[in-house]
C-alpha cells in the first residue's frame, strides 16, 4: 500500500522524502502515521529495485525553504510507472487496511483508464457487501445467543447495527459512483 502511494505521488511530479511523509501521514489520517523509520527505509527499497531515481532540485535558491540547502528530490523511473499501473490492476486483499488502501487507487483514478476505475469500484462494492454479510451474520448470532446477558446483547447489538449502518452507506456511495461513472462516462464529479 505504501508502496502504491508513493509511486503515484510522484506519476507527475518529483518530491522529497519530507513532503511525501507528510502527504501520506495526511493521507492515512491523524491516529495512523507512518514513521521515518519505515518512510526511509521504503524509499532506499525502490530506489535499489530501480523503481524510483534520484533527480535533480530544480526549486530556485530562494524558494527553497531553511537555509536554501538542496533537498534529495525522487522520480518514478519507467519501470516504477509500470509498477505503479501493475499495483493500481492487482485486486486489494481483504484486510484492515483495505479502506486506505482503496482511498490511495481512488486518488490515482485520474492517471488510469476508464475501464480500471470501474474494476476497482466494483471491487470495493463486493469488499463492502462481504463485510455487510459477516455484520449481518454476526447480529443474527447475538440475537439467538441465549448465554449472552440481556444488558451485554443489546450493546453487542447496537455496536454491531450501527458498523452495519455505516457499511451500507458506504455501499451507496460506491453504487452512485459506479452508477455515475456509467451514465457519464467518467463519474467522478470534481467538487
Amino acid at each position: 500500500m505504501n508502496e502504491l502511494f508513493i509511486l503515484g505521488e510522484l506519476m507527475n511530479n518529483p518530491m522529497h522524502g519530507y513532503l511525501l511523509h507528510q502527504i501520506l501521514n495526511g493521507a492515512i489520517g491523524p491516529t495512523r502515521k507512518i514513521s521515518w523509520g519505515v518512510l526511509y527505509p521504503l524509499i532506499h527499497g525502490l530506489l535499489a529495485d530501480g523503481l524510483i531515481e534520484q533527480v535533480p532540485d530544480e526549486q530556485p535558491e530562494g524558494a527553497r525553504q531553511g537555509r536554501g540547502k538542496k533537498k534529495i528530490m525522487y522520480s518514478n523511473t519507467e519501470e516504477g510507472k509500470m509498477r505503479f499501473f501493475r499495483l493500481m490492476e492487482e485486486p486489494i486483499p481483504y484486510s484492515p487496511d483495505y479502506e486506505l488502501h482503496f482511498y490511495i487507487k481512488l486518488k490515482n483514478f485520474e492517471l488510469i483508464s476508464r475501464e480500471l476505475r470501474f474494476l476497482i469500484l466494483h471491487q470495493y462494492k463486493d469488499y463492502l457487501r462481504y463485510e455487510i454479510r459477516h455484520e449481518e451474520e454476526r447480529i443474527d448470532y447475538v440475537n439467538k445467543d441465549e448465554r449472552i446477558p440481556n444488558g451485554e446483547q443489546q450493546y453487542i447489538l447496537i455496536f454491531f447495527r450501527h458498523r452495519l449502518e455505516k457499511l451500507r452507506f458506504d455501499e451507496e456511495w460506491v453504487l452512485q459512483l459506479i452508477n455515475s461513472h456509467r451514465t457519464n462516462g467518467e463519474g467522478l464529479e470534481r467538487e
